[in-house]
């Protein structure tokens, strides 16, 4: 593996002659096929989202093929001059959930990927298939107006255990670009029981450490943001951050402060302060 195709390498290029277009784990092969030759299984009933351009089907599996379920997920091409050259949305979310599993992050596991292109490269559309991790909701749950926005206990058990995980991936140079809390599942009833698991990675990128300074507020900004805690529990989720990543190039005191004065699109928010309970 060279330093263009290494998951992990900062010089790793999004070109699709250094990747494979269809991918199958070994072993996937007949559930696959039968995934395939049954396109009647990607219908209204298994639909669980459509969204820019995006469907995910939850797809249950026969016996034979092992059981439990996948999930589908089919990009359609919006602008396929993008992808001339470059990886399809799915083939970049192979290679980083590689990544991902390489960090130690718990995440899915893909089973399978592939395209369709016209006249070899116009990408009409592309689709992932991985293992449907059964008995979780995402982090939206915790977002104001959310099912579980008012459990603090859960509320703060989430974001307890999402910090380290952060602070992981930037221990590596790793951006993941879009740390929404809907794609973050959470599975567990009680604080105690909960667990965390990334989905959803295919904007992930790996950085220079010269860039990461901006990596590491960017990606704090943005679970901040949608999750719109009270100031205490913001506070200690930077602390709990900045502990489990000593090298941090900030201290707590500059996390704090250049988090309240943000700014991203011409507009400056403060993340740290924005929330009530």
């Amino acid at each position: 593996m060279s330093i263009f195709s290494n998951p992990l390498s900062p010089w790793r290029l999004p070109l699709r002659f250094l990747y494979p277009a269809n991918w199958c784990k070994p072993g996937f092969e007949q559930a696959l096929a039968y995934l395939n030759d049954h396109p009647e299984l990607r219908g209204e009933t298994n639909l669980l989202t459509h969204h820019s351009g995006k469907l995910v089907w939850k797809i249950p599996l026969p016996a034979e093929f092992g059981g439990g379920a996948v999930a589908w997920k089919l990009c359609e091409g919006k602008i396929p001059r993008r992808y001339i050259i470059n990886l399809s949305h799915p083939a970049r979310e192979w290679r980083n959930y590689q990544a991902i599993e390489r960090l130690g992050i718990p995440t899915t596991h893909v089973l399978a990927f592939g395209e369709t292109r016209k006249y070899h490269w116009k990408l009409v559309e592309s689709f992932i298939v991985t293992k449907f991790i059964e008995d979780t909701r995402d982090g939206c749950d915790f977002m104001p107006g959310g099912k579980l926005r008012q459990d603090i206990a859960m509320r703060r058990r989430f974001c307890a255990l999402l910090a380290p995980e952060i602070a992981k991936m930037h221990k590596r140079d790793f951006f993941h670009k879009a740390l929404h809390p809907r794609n973050i599942l959470y599975s567990g009833d009680t604080p105690e029981t909960m667990k965390i698991h990334f989905i959803d990675v295919a904007r992930c990128r790996i950085r220079f450490k010269f860039q990461m300074p901006h990596v590491i507020l960017f990606d704090l900004y943005t679970p901040l943001l949608d999750l719109q805690l009270p100031t205490e529990e913001s506070l200690e989720f930077l602390r709990i951050y900045r502990d489990s990543f000593p090298e941090c190039p900030f201290s707590l005191s500059e996390l704090e402060n250049r988090l309240r004065k943000y700014r991203r699109h011409r507009k400056t928010f403060n993340v740290v302060d924005c929330g009530e309970s």
